[in-house]
């Protein structure tokens, strides 16, 4: 099944592309998503930290269940104080 993923920012310069679409077996996560975006980018195992996600509007966690077509964005994750 075909998903749509966005990064954002830091993560873009990482992967030195905004726009990706991965082909991922049905019922696969956002973690497993993930797993294969650091496979395809390599220098994304470089950022230090957990990366938020979102869906649409939505913030989703790593076990959200991906769907056709969905939309993932992939954005560094919010500094810390």
């Amino acid at each position: 099944m075909r998903v749509k993923v966005e990064f954002y920012d830091i993560l873009r310069e990482l992967t030195a592309c905004h726009e990706w679409c991965p082909d991922v077996p049905p019922g696969s996560t956002v973690a497993e998503l993930f797993f294969v975006a650091k496979r395809t980018f390599p220098a994304l195992s470089a950022y230090p930290q957990q990366p938020v996600f979102t869906s649409g509007l939505d913030y989703v966690e790593d076990v959200h269940i991906l769907r056709e077509d969905e939309t993932i964005s992939i954005l560094p994750a919010p500094p810390r104080c």
